[in-house]
C-alpha cells in the first residue's frame, strides 16, 4: 500500500478548485479507415490531425494535453474558446478534404494536474461525451453549455444520456456554427 502523503500535490500545481474545459476529438471509424487505406496512409492522417489540432489549439488559447493514436485531449481555461476550437477543427479539417469525419465531446468543471496530464471526473466525463458523439458532431455537456457565449453558435438539445460509472444522466447538446 502506498503512503498517501507521498502523493501530495507539488507546490505550483493547479488545484481542483480551478475550472477547466476539456475537449476530446477523434477520427470516426479509424480502424475501418486503416483497413481501407493501409497503416502508412492512416498513420499519416492521424499525425496530420494531431498537428492541425496543436496548431489550432495554440491559435484559440488552448493546449493539446496528449495525442492518443487518432484522438487528442485538449484543455482550455475558457469554455467559449474550447468550443470555438472544436468548431474550427470540424470545419477546417472537413473543408480541406483529407481528414475523415471527427466526433468531439466537451465538458467543463474542475480537474487536477499531475506530471503534465490532467485527472478527475471532468476529464472522464469529457471522454465519455466524445464517445457518444456521431460523425461530424460536437456534443457539449450542460456544464459547458452554461459557460459559453453562444453568439453565432446553434445549440440543439440531444436529451439526457446515462454513462458508465457516472452517477446521474447528463444533459447533452450538439453545437454547430
Amino acid at each position: 500500500m502506498h503512503d498517501v502523503h507521498a502523493f501530495v500535490t507539488p507546490k505550483g500545481q493547479m488545484s481542483a478548485a480551478t475550472e477547466h474545459t476539456f475537449l476530446f476529438a477523434d477520427v470516426v471509424g479509424y480502424t475501418a479507415f486503416t483497413e481501407r487505406v493501409g497503416d502508412e496512409a492512416a498513420a499519416d492522417v492521424a499525425v496530420a490531425f494531431q498537428a492541425a489540432a496543436r496548431h489550432l489549439a495554440e491559435q484559440c488559447g488552448c493546449e493539446v494535453i496528449k495525442s492518443l493514436g487518432d484522438a487528442v485531449m485538449i484543455r482550455g481555461d475558457d469554455a467559449t474558446r474550447v468550443l470555438a476550437l472544436a468548431l474550427r477543427l470540424g470545419r477546417e479539417l472537413t473543408d480541406e478534404g483529407w481528414c475523415p469525419p471527427l466526433r468531439m465531446g466537451v465538458h467543463s468543471g474542475t480537474a487536477v494536474q499531475r506530471g503534465g496530464d490532467w485527472y478527475g471526473a471532468t476529464v472522464n466525463v469529457a471522454a465519455r461525451v466524445a464517445d457518444a458523439a456521431g460523425a461530424n458532431e460536437i456534443l457539449l455537456s450542460q456544464a459547458t453549455r452554461e459557460r459559453i457565449a453562444r453568439a453565432g453558435v446553434t445549440i440543439a438539445d440531444r436529451g439526457a444520456r446515462s454513462f458508465k460509472n457516472v452517477a446521474a444522466p447528463l444533459a447533452l447538446f450538439a453545437a454547430a456554427a
